[in-house]
């Protein structure tokens, strides 16, 4: 057993009552799983304080040592993450106590702790495996059920911050104020890769003989890689707390009688590129880079997501005109664009061969994050092809 991940565990374990215990090592996330950090699987084994046998089944988040990507952006992302779990779930917690709803928004792994060392941030998570929770297959498109389901989460998500801002400003601001853009600054030092994933795009379809998408991709994409970092740090006064990185990797699905057809609920991992921004953020987010075969119905999940924010809304003690749908329209209009601009790069990673994916731990000293993502070659299979087809057929201009 590795000393580090013995002493990680011994301070995570500070105040869950074991007397006495032992760890062992459970395996790993392979490369392509999470790109940010390392995930680590471990098992408590042992004595509680009252003598009764007593384990722990947890997944340890590690961040990654290099130092040229720590400074790029994993050592904020990390440290954002951790005031969602310190911060910011607690407060919801607290928030839907005192309003004694029923079915509260919980769609996250429990945190034992978080830990701040030197050069190295380490989350200890319960290990959801063992609560029979797994990963969607990235390779294939939602189907509706799972679609649903997380827009559904979303809308609880985003209501919680429109009814506590409107209900107490000053603790909503408490939690925000110290918020960092992650997701606009990791673009920002990426643009040379997402402008390239848009060429690419475009290439493809030029190629492919869809003149008319070749020329409505090119009109969506104007302004590449700059008019995607502007959607996203666009300032609006209906902004919310979003989850941020909404790729299919993020999502973990609990089943009944194996049938992965039909979710029965659903857990959002990994809240590195959590912030302020606009509930259209996680939607266009989520539907371009897991439902894009669906790319048709996209209007339609917008009117579902607004009917359950509604709903919570009011539950919680505030009003739907907090966030209309006319509002929702507006959003969406540029962050549909934000989706489009998005996808070409992200389905590099979605669904390229895992050999070929970046493994940020081997960047070189003062290597250009671009430049690294860049070398991610476009995915020469045909599901990556019908999915930008779909999102840019069905794109409204």
């Amino acid at each position: 057993m590795n000393e580090y991940i013995e002493t990680w565990v011994r301070q995570a374990l500070v105040g869950e009552d074991f007397s006495s215990y032992k760890v062992e090592l459970n395996g790993g996330i392979e490369n392509g799983g999470g790109f940010v950090g390392d995930v680590l699987f471990v098992k408590v084994y042992g004595v509680a304080e009252n003598g009764k046998a007593k384990h722990l089944h947890l997944a340890l988040k590690v961040s990654k040592d290099n130092v040229t990507f720590r400074a790029n952006i994993g050592m904020t992302a990390f440290h954002q993450e951790i005031v969602i779990y310190e911060a910011v779930f607690p407060t919801f917690e607290a928030f839907q106590r005192q309003k004694q709803i029923r079915t509260p928004f919980c769609a996250y792994p429990r945190c034992v702790r978080c830990l701040k060392l030197e050069n190295k941030e380490v989350l200890a998570l319960e290990d959801l495996n063992l609560s029979g929770y797994t990963h969607h297959d990235r390779n294939v498109c939602m189907n509706l059920a799972h679609i649903r389901m997380v827009l559904r989460e979303y809308a609880r998500l985003h209501a919680l911050s429109f009814a506590l801002r409107d209900q107490n400003k000053l603790l909503f601001d408490s939690l925000t104020t110290k918020m960092k853009k992650v997701f606009a600054d990791f673009l920002s030092e990426a643009k040379v890769a997402y402008n390239g994933g848009i060429q690419e795009a475009l290439d493809l379809l030029k190629k492919s003989g869809d003149e008319d998408l070749y020329q409505k991709y090119k009109k969506l994409s104007k302004g590449g890689a700059d008019r995607l970092i502007e959607i996203v740090t666009m300032t609006d006064e209906k902004t919310v707390i979003v989850h941020g990185d909404c790729w299919n990797n993020n999502f973990m699905f609990q089943y009944k009688n194996n049938d992965q057809t039909r979710p029965t609920s659903v857990m959002i991992l990994d809240w590195q590129f959590s912030g302020l921004n606009s509930p259209a953020y996680d939607l266009a987010y989520f539907l371009y880079t897991t439902s894009t075969r669906s790319a048709n119905l996209f209007p339609q999940f917008l009117q579902e997501y607004h009917k359950h924010l509604s709903d919570f809304l009011i539950e919680l003690g505030s009003s739907p005109k907090l966030f209309t749908f006319e509002d929702l329209q507006r959003h969406w209009k540029d962050f549909q664009i934000m989706g489009l601009l998005f996808i070409p790069t992200a389905f590099k990673f979605i669904l390229g061969d895992k050999d070929n994916l970046p493994d940020f731990a081997r960047m070189e000293e003062d290597q250009n994050l671009g430049e690294y993502l860049s070398r991610v070659p476009q995915p020469k299979n045909k599901e990556y092809y019908d999915r930008l087809k779909c999102a840019v057929e069905f794109a409204e201009m």
